[in-house]
């Protein structure tokens, strides 16, 4: 069984974590999907990018499964995490507008997946939060660097540090995600949306994602991640 579906719908190509039994976290195998649905971005009738989750889950974050059976190989572990924060650099540098249907819980990783996409609407169901906090860990794909840009330091240090979760209407009012849909409607209502931008004119669309899509500073990537490698170096050489 493939742990993302993907699936043409017009314009977007979207595609599905559907792995709902493990909160459609972020596993090796999951990369691999992601990475194939970014890749067929290239075929030029697709216009959007969509990305969303089976069940109950947008994405509950990294395979914490999969990261602690790495605790007694390092390299083996950073490797994992490296996988996943590129592929957040790689959603934030798609060709085409990426949208996340948040369909239900972003936490974690699924947080930083959803902050690399260029719009993001939830439905009436999602909670969402960066949690890193909640489970002894710190980011590494992206929060640190990406929530202040979406809804300000003083409510990203808020949301980093105090581990809170986000209704889709808290979200939205904070400025995390453009909008709140019925959760029946979610996926109608995004494929309108793929619908209009690709009635616009595709080299301008493209040109519009250059000014549109934050700017981040290299040193601010690099903090993140030596704090994120120093954290796990730590955990892995605690006696048990």
């Amino acid at each position: 069984m493939t742990a993302v579906v993907i699936t043409r719908r017009g314009p977007a190509l979207w595609a599905r974590i559907d792995r709902p039994g493990a909160g459609n976290a972020c596993s090796s195998a999951v990369m691999d999907g992601l990475d194939e649905w970014l890749a067929a971005a290239a075929d030029p009738g697709v216009r959007a990018l969509v990305l969303t989750g089976t069940g109950r889950s947008f994405c509950a974050g990294a395979d914490l499964t999969e990261a602690t059976a790495l605790l007694g190989d390092l390299p083996a572990l950073r490797s994992f995490l490296d996988r996943g924060r590129k592929l957040v650099r790689a959603v934030l540098a798609a060709g085409v507008p990426t949208i996340a249907a948040v369909n239900g819980a972003a936490f974690g990783g699924g947080l930083e997946l959803l902050l690399a996409c260029d719009i993001a609407v939830a439905a009436d169901t999602a909670r969402i939060g960066d949690r890193h906090i909640a489970v002894g860990q710190v980011p590494g794909w992206g929060s640190s660097v990406l929530l202040p840009h979406a809804v300000g330091p003083a409510l990203a240090r808020r949301l980093l540090i105090a581990g809170e979760t986000w209704t889709g209407e808290e979200a939205a009012r904070r400025g995390l995600v453009s909008e709140v849909v019925p959760s029946a409607d979610l996926d109608r209502h995004v494929d309108a949306l793929a619908e209009r931008i690709a009635t616009l004119d595709a080299a301008a669309v493209r040109r519009m994602l250059r000014v549109a899509r934050p700017v981040i500073a290299a040193d601010a990537w690099d903090r993140e991640w030596n704090t994120l490698t120093e954290h796990v170096a730590a955990l892995a050489t605690e006696p048990e």
